[in-house]
């Protein structure tokens, strides 16, 4: 629906051949400079020759007035050789590596020609020690992909080896920095956005699995605070990955990988559980010369399947079924609810056995590299990559789901791009790019019918079409075009060029409008009387009313100088200007009037100046050491889904059917769902007129220092950020409180809801209304709102052995501590207000992050020999042990009226201080608290959010790998994946148990409030517990094993 953007690509693009002048690459390309002298004075007038040994690429440089030399936009990786040539005087240096998005420095010493001697440039201490070295990140080389194990074949994988980085869910690969969201990273692929921009997908990533193949992957540059004007689009992490390129050898690769669900382990039940058959994995590259010296081509193929294999919750059975957490359900239950849905209604509900249905991918992609002349270099490249995932719902620690809930999500991810790099003087030099990408995501359910919920004495058992999947379309097509120019004056480096963000968006979100229905109980299944009842209805019947349809373009302005100050010294300072230009919903003028806000407002027009500056002292010392930091502003990317919702939830797009307590008719007929006029309302969705993008100021110190031990290198980092801009949420439609708890908890429940009569020990109450004095003619009326709260602080110690005489280590400690308003988890802002766990209903109050890794320690160790001939046997081993994730002591219903599960619990002074329904509710919620650490050391306060830990995590994840002799003088390899080894040895090692999402302990269910006294009424049955998060068999053992022929 967007194609007229593919206009505008090819026009941009003869625009970027023909003038060189309308993109910047970030990040795709590498940097030399240095200094060069001789005898100990500076040279200037020097010819620097920078040759790319491989391809015969060739750059070349002179020298300024005080010796000074650096050319960009080169490619990454080499081996190069240096070259410096004056008066017969000459210097060369080989084997020199160049980094992603980093400026390696090679200095000189001009000697006569007949007294030359080249020097091998060895070791990799480039990626810790330069002149321009200031803020947080880390450099993982091609060496290191090949080396370190990754089932999940992504850069998540790889990036773990940033101390400062952790894996917050290893199943989803959802990775967060220093405590912030996730979605708050960054992952461009060449300069192409690969990130999740819409905010649906955990990964930072925009499908589930990664849309490129690690075997095209050249390079990864990970940037916690890199303080270059360049950097934009994240508070989190910045990750820039750069493809392969072809050389002037033609060579290639076909490989494969293997697992199967019974090379995994047993859970401590001493079951195998099902989580898929098989997963395989094959592919190849090629690549080579079309015109020697001068034309290149890569180009890479990958096929996945993972045969029944399911992403999302898993690990959960009904009694007696020996899954790793049992939900307190019967399969006699389960089989009776079946029979109802047949016998009575006429449909199939389905089973809990999972569907047969794979999971399945496919990526390709083919890149162009050519050396026009000595002073301009292009790139062209493009990629395709088609992905269908099934999805398992509906299971929890309360929760099961017959197969009718799960849905298919069926994803394109289609990328154009063009780079150009040029020299235009000794002096001047420019990057340009132009990209395009096309983007799609439908949820595809397994079955036509409304959402089902029965409530079995507080368990669920679900199926139906899960209520997000009934209509759900996302399409997006989004260009970019940036250019940079660097400009070299003596001892200052100018940069200075612009960035634009054009993202075309159609999001059709068509919630419920198959109905939902929830049950207490089987009987009333039977005989179809609800306790509860919602249908969403297009407006005219049109499901296309309903879809959000807008655009949303960021332009940035930047300029920077880096300032020799001293052979020691370096600064640089600049500034960055982002301005937003956006769409604006349809205006509703009643619900505007309403809630005092207009719906219609947007980001149109903000902007945010963002000041940076970075220092690097080197230190006259034997052994290199530096001191470097600096500080700046950095605004990110708020999920779009976040400002597409007041675009969906505008109150004129469709009518919210809201029956509260139900209705006594029940259909599974999803296109014949009763409507009626009795519970007829508007949802509404706002942005605050201050709300802006996500941004943060970023400050970071740290030492760098060389032992005298293998090229050993010590660090100490520390990183502070603070919260500029953030998002929270609050409820518009509350309405007036009717009652204040004991803790001075407003309470918003009507007379029937603050009657203990009403409840029973489930926490169920009867004919009770929340948000008893909101507007009944609006259902949500809810706003994204600013805030400045928010802040963190990470501290790291490494010691890191850079690779070297085929050996590589490295250990580190990094202490993690954060706060945030809004954990931000979900896509809907009903589900934002849902999932965070408050004491007053729309609090902005700071409090630690639900994203926090408190204390991780790492280890990394890949040791290399050729034990049989000139074949080479490797060993790597990564470990973790963490601090489990925070989490929080909750109400295990609604406790105050708002209509959300999120209440803090207020632990009682002692025995008194709070009614129970029965003497035995009270003795056995005593005999709980007193064995809890947190409760028992806070009786008479509220719950502080995500004061208390899970447990303790630790994993180590191996990789084993063999050369072997092929014919023709090629090789191949086999290596052995082996994940979670430890719980190889012992099924209780390596599980990782947490509390289920968003992190909520329920302990006890609000029972309303004594009339006469004032005192909550608790009813008590039993407390959440940990469970085993064992998506895609995380806490168990796992093999895999792959091969690779290299040609």
């Amino acid at each position: 629906m967007f194609k007229p953007k593919k206009a505008k690509l090819a026009l941009a693009l003869s625009l970027v051949l023909a003038s060189a002048a309308p993109a910047f690459a970030q990040q795709t390309s590498a940097s030399v400079a240095g200094r060069v002298q001789s005898a100990g004075e500076p040279v200037s007038g020097a010819e620097v020759t920078i040759m790319h040994t491989e391809s015969g690429t060739v750059s070349r440089a002179t020298t300024d007035a005080n010796g000074r030399y650096a050319a960009r936009g080169l490619r990454v990786g080499g081996p190069y050789t240096i070259t410096v040539e004056k008066d017969g005087k000459v210097d060369i240096r080989e084997n020199v590596y160049l980094l992603l998005g980093e400026t390696v420095s090679v200095n000189a010493e001009l000697e006569d020609a007949q007294r030359l001697e080249t020097v091998q440039v060895v070791g990799t201490g480039y990626d810790v020690f330069g002149s321009d070295k200031v803020g947080a990140g880390t450099h993982i080389s091609n060496e290191q992909i090949q080396s370190f194990p990754s089932v999940n074949r992504n850069i998540q994988d790889y990036v773990r080896l940033d101390p400062r980085i952790a894996q917050t869910d290893k199943a989803r690969n959802e990775i967060s920095v220093g405590g912030q969201n996730s979605r708050f990273n960054a992952i461009r692929v060449d300069g192409i956005s690969t990130s999740d921009a819409f905010g649906l997908e955990s990964n930072s990533m925009p499908t589930p699995r990664q849309p490129i193949s690690m075997d095209a992957i050249e390079a990864i540059n990970v940037n916690i605070s890199n303080y270059d004007v360049t950097i934009a689009g994240a508070t989190g992490a910045v990750i820039d990955a750069v493809t392969k390129s072809g050389t002037n050898e033609f060579s290639g690769s076909v490989y494969g990988l293997y697992r199967e669900n019974d090379w995994s382990g047993k859970n401590a039940n001493d079951l195998r559980p099902t989580l898929f058959d098989y997963e395989a994995t094959y592919g190849g590259t090629f690549g080579g010369p079309i015109i020697k010296d001068t034309l290149f081509f890569f180009l890479n193929y990958e096929k996945y399947k993972g045969k029944d294999l399911y992403i999302g919750n898993a690990g959960y059975g009904p009694i007696g079924s020996g899954a790793s957490n049992i939900v307190q359900i019967s399969q006699a239950e389960i089989d009776e609810i079946i029979a109802i849905s047949r016998n009575v209604y006429g449909f199939d509900p389905g089973t809990l056995a999972l569907p047969a249905l794979n999971t399945e991918t496919e990526e390709y992609a083919a890149k162009i590299d050519w050396n026009i002349n000595e002073s301009h270099r292009a790139s062209f490249r493009y990629a395709k990559a088609e992905q269908s995932q099934a999805n398992l719902q509906g299971f929890g620690n309360n929760s099961l789901a017959l197969n009718t809930y799960h849905y298919i999500r069926d994803f394109n991810f289609e990328t154009y791009t063009a780079q150009l790099f040029s020299d235009w003087t000794s002096n001047f030099s420019t990057e340009a790019k132009i990209s395009y990408r096309d983007y799609s995501a439908v949820r595809n359910p397994l079955a036509n019918l409304p959402a089902i919920g029965i409530n079995l004495n507080g368990r669920f058992l679900n199926f139906g079409t899960e209520a997000n999947t009934h209509y759900n379309v996302l399409e997006t097509e989004t260009l970019n075009a940036s250019f940079i120019g660097n400009l070299y004056l003596g001892d200052h480096q100018l940069k200075f060029g612009f960035d634009h963000e054009d993202n075309d968006i159609y999001n059709l979100y068509g919630p419920r409008t198959f109905g939902t229905y929830t049950f207490q109980g089987i009987e009333n299944y039977r005989n179809g009387i609800s306790s509860a009842y919602r249908m969403s209805y297009p407006r005219d019947g049109n499901i296309d009313n309903m879809a959000a349809v807008w655009n949303l373009k960021t332009t940035g302005l930047f300029l920077q100088d880096t300032f020799y100050i001293t052979p020691n010294l370096t600064a640089t300072y600049g500034v960055r200007v982002d301005r937003l230009s956006a769409d604006t919903p349809l205006y509703n003028e009643a619900a505007s009037e309403a809630f005092g806000y207009r719906n219609d407002a947007s980001m149109d027009g903000k902007s945010l100046v963002q000041p940076r500056f970075g220092l690097n002292y080197t230190f006259d010392t034997e052994r290199q050491t530096q001191l470097r930091g600096g500080f700046g502003l950095f605004q990110g990317a708020a999920a779009s889904v976040w400002l597409s919702n007041p675009f969906s939830n505008n109150g004129l797009g469709y009518t919210d059917y809201n029956f509260s307590q139900g209705i006594t008719s029940f259909t599974p007929d999803p296109y014949n769902q009763p409507r009626g006029t009795s519970g007829a309302t508007q949802s509404v969705d706002f942005l605050d007129p201050e709300l802006q993008q996500p941004s943060a100021w970023k400050v970071n110190l740290a030492l760098d220092h060389e032992l005298p031990w293998w090229g050993m290198v010590a660090s100490a980092e520390a990183v502070w950020t603070q919260v500029r801009n953030g998002i929270y949420y609050q409820q518009l439609n509350l309405g007036a409180p009717t009652a204040t708890g004991q803790d001075g908890r407003l309470i918003y429940w009507n007379a029937r809801g603050l009657d203990p009569a009403n409840w029973n020990q489930a926490g169920t109450g009867s004919s009770v209304g929340a948000r008893a004095n909101r507007l009944t003619s609006y259902n949500d009326a809810i706003i994204a709102r600013r805030t400045t709260q928010g802040d963190g602080e990470q501290f790291t110690l490494s010691l890191t052995k850079p690779y070297q005489n085929n050996w590589f280590w490295q250990v580190a400690y990094t202490y993690t501590d954060a706060n945030e308003v809004s954990p931000l988890t979900s896509s809907t802002s009903s589900s934002q207000l849902g999932n965070a766990p408050i004491f007053q209903a729309n609090e902005e109050v700071s409090a630690r992050s639900s994203y926090v890794i408190r204390d991780r320690f790492t280890g990394a160790l890949s040791y290399s020999r050729n034990f049989f001939g000139d074949n080479k046997t490797e060993f790597s081993v990564f470990y973790e042990g963490r601090k489990g994730k925070p989490y929080s002591y909750t109400f295990d219903n609604d406790a105050n009226g708002d209509g959300r599960l999120n209440d803090l619990l207020y632990i009682p002074a002692g025995r008194g201080d709070v009614m129970f329904g029965s003497a035995a509710e009270e003795d056995a919620f005593w005999a709980f608290v007193n064995e809890d650490a947190y409760l028992s050391a806070n009786l008479g306060r509220v719950a502080e959010r995500n004061a208390a830990f899970a447990p303790w995590v630790h994993q180590f994840d191996v990789r084993v790998s063999q050369e072997i002799p092929m014919f023709f003088g090629h090789k191949a390899e086999i290596w052995l994946d082996i994940l979670n080894v430890g719980n190889l040895i012992d099924k209780d090692y390596g599980r990782i148990e947490e509390y289920s999402f968003p992190l909520m302990r329920g302990v006890v269910e609000y029972g309303g409030i004594d009339p006469a006294s004032g005192r909550y009424v608790y009813r008590f049955n039993t407390p959440d517990s940990t469970s085993i998060y064992d998506d895609r068999g995380v806490s168990r053992w796992a093999l895999q094993v792959g091969f690779r022929y290299k040609f």
